[in-house]
């Protein structure tokens, strides 16, 4: 029995070896994911908690490395204080260190729902999302940390002198660093809204008066109320709009290349 003309010309998106499959069998597959995410974070927790308390805090060492540079002593003010302080910082490590791992189980769960031009969409955010993050991390520690801490440690004085707290003090620091991580995924998250059609970069050029008091808005939010740390993150954030329409630029170009042209009615 010979195929039709529409049958034959008729696309398919999903994956050949994609098979419906009964609702005991997803939650089954989601509780498998969720049950390694976790046990990779509880094994990497438990190590770092360990390091911290038996090698002379290595990962406190890390964080306290500015005030380390300026002779700046952290001090504990309650009696449990560095108990939990050490708790969390296991439990951040544990996070960022495992962050692959985890998103690599929720790629291998949602992969089969996905059609494949929303695949080719969503892979470079696994791919790329890490490196990315890190980077801003980086950023964050090597150029901002040094800026903003110097301008806040600059009103010490002989009458006004600094006792930093560990529990205050990590959260800052953490606060800060995971923030420039999630900003710096602003071109990748540009690619994967282009790749699915929603921005592109004539919508992103239009719009940019608009997103810098978007940018300068979110930088208020994710930093210390200060003028000087915002403008720390707002810079990079301009500079990542920029980058994320030339982004949008090469991906929508890629994407209309490959859809095929329309036939002559």
């Amino acid at each position: 029995m010979s195929e039709s003309p529409n049958d034959s010309a008729q696309p398919s998106d999903k994956n050949s070896e994609d098979v419906p499959m009964p609702l005991t069998a997803h939650l089954t597959e989601l509780r498998t994911r969720l049950v390694r995410s976790l046990a990779g974070i509880v094994i990497v927790f438990m190590a770092a908690f360990y390091c911290e308390l038996e090698f002379d805090q290595p990962l406190l060492a890390i964080f306290r490395k500015p005030l380390d540079d300026r002779n700046i002593p952290l001090h504990f003010l309650e009696l449990t204080e560095p108990f939990f302080t050490y708790l969390r910082i296991g439990l951040y490590a544990a996070l960022f260190l495992t962050f692959p791992y985890v998103l690599g189980q929720l790629w291998l769960f949602i992969r089969p729902a996905l059609y494949s031009r929303e695949q080719k969409a969503v892979w470079p955010f696994v791919l790329l999302s890490y490196p990315l993050f890190v980077g801003g991390g980086l950023f964050g520690y090597f150029v901002v940390l040094p800026f903003g801490y110097d301008f806040f440690l600059g009103f010490k004085n002989e009458v006004t002198l600094p006792t930093l707290s560990m529990a205050s003090y990590l959260s800052l620091t953490i606060h800060l660093l995971f923030a420039f991580g999630f900003v710096f995924e602003m071109p990748t998250v540009t690619f994967i809204l282009t790749r699915l059609g929603i921005i592109d970069a004539d919508w992103l050029r239009n719009n940019r008066k608009y997103s810098l008091v978007v940018i300068f808005i979110g930088a208020a939010i994710l930093t210390p109320p200060d003028v000087f740390t915002q403008t720390l993150m707002a810079g990079p954030l301009i500079i990542l709009y920029e980058i994320s329409i030339w982004v949008a630029r090469f991906s929508g170009s890629n994407t209309s290349a490959k859809e095929p042209a329309k036939s002559a009615v």
